[in-house]
């Protein structure tokens, strides 16, 4: 059964939400000041950059460039959100009940992207599919199949666009760092390759030992999963054009410093700095991810300018998301409650 939203009294929902409020408040707080002091110390003393330094690159950055670094980069919450809506229909998961719109679907997008950057082990993800359940009646493992079928086609199509991306990196300087990055891709779409033929012809007789309980879940997860893979042209295009403007956010945030930098190795560094993304090491890749892009532009551009491009770059996909992701997040936990405050409470019907 997907888990059903309770009505809350009045006098609950206010202080529900007002706890809510304060942790959530506090993480994002103590995650801002995480990345700038793990960061900063970083790349002081493994890289050998100055602060002083990187500010002064950084207040000399052309902010029309940062805004169209801004702006391509949140037009990929609109294609992801009607990705995830086709990859639910193609689930069967709205049978008989209304569909969010494509803005429903990327507002829980956005909040899932501000949950990842507060948790542990990308929870945002799977906060995702419960809200989706939860609000439109549905199926949890089911939506959660969806999600980690998105997890799936994302590593389809970052392949061989690293690949591509790779063509005049294997050789030089560059070429062991491209070659470790290739290598670790293709690691990961033969595990989740593997992963998905094991499920599909092996899970259910392995689920048969499970409780009945959860033997329903699971086929549920391995329907959502197996049913999302329909339309296959359609998915690729819109996933190689999530991946292309996020690409694209680096290539505008390069130009808002005023630096040159090869649109094959923009490319191959965003599509790496996305995996160090997905790696659940730290909530939102903090410290990992800065140190991990870093060391990669360091192989096109001085240090400080390495520095400076990676700082810029993630007060957009880390910074940026604490705040409007953050007001997503309360904005629709604080109409939920006032929805449940005026929502009667059906008293329970005696038993004869």
């Amino acid at each position: 059964m997907p888990p059903q939203d309770t009505p809350t009294p009045p006098q609950d929902a206010t202080s529900t939400l007002s706890c809510q409020k304060k942790r959530w408040i506090a993480l994002p707080t103590l995650a801002a000041a995480s990345v700038l002091v793990i960061f900063v110390t970083l790349a002081v003393t493994r890289f050998d950059i100055h602060p002083g330094e990187i500010w002064d690159t950084l207040r000399n950055s052309r902010p029309s460039y940062y805004l169209l670094a801004v702006l391509v980069y949140y037009l990929t919450f609109p294609l992801r959100g009607l990705r995830w809506r086709m990859l639910l229909d193609n689930a069967g998961a709205f049978e008989h009940k209304r569909r969010p719109t494509v803005f429903e679907h990327s507002l829980l997008v956005l909040i899932s992207w501000f949950a990842n950057l507060v948790t542990w082990f990308r929870l945002g993800d799977a906060y995702r599919a419960f809200l989706l359940a939860s609000k439109w009646k549905l199926n949890f493992p089911l939506a959660m199949g969806t999600v980690l079928a998105e997890r799936v086609m994302d590593i389809i199509v970052v392949l061989p666009l690293l690949m591509l991306a790779s063509i005049g990196l294997l050789q030089g300087e560059t070429s062991h760092t491209a070659s470790l990055v290739l290598g670790g891709a293709t690691a990961l779409a033969i595990l989740a390759a593997t992963v998905v033929l094991v499920m599909r012809f092996y899970g259910m007789r392995v689920a048969r030992f499970l409780p009945a309980r959860m033997e329903k879940a699971y086929a549920s997860l391995q329907h959502g999963l197996m049913q999302s893979f329909r339309q296959m042209p359609a998915m690729v295009l819109l996933t190689a054009a999530i991946w292309l403007l996020e690409a694209a956010r680096l290539y505008f945030v390069v130009d808002a410093l005023g630096l040159e930098l090869g649109l094959a190795f923009v490319l191959f560094a965003s599509l790496a700095n996305s995996m160090l993304t997905a790696i659940p090491v730290t909530p939102g890749g903090i410290g990992f991810v800065e140190v991990g892009l870093t060391g990669l532009l360091v192989l096109a551009l001085p240090r400080t300018d390495a520095a400076a491009v990676t700082l810029l770059d993630r007060s957009i996909s880390y910074f940026s998301i604490l705040v409007v992701g953050g007001a997503a997040f309360f904005i629709r936990q604080s109409w939920e409650a006032r929805r449940r405050a005026r929502t009667p409470t059906t008293p329970a019907t005696p038993s004869p």
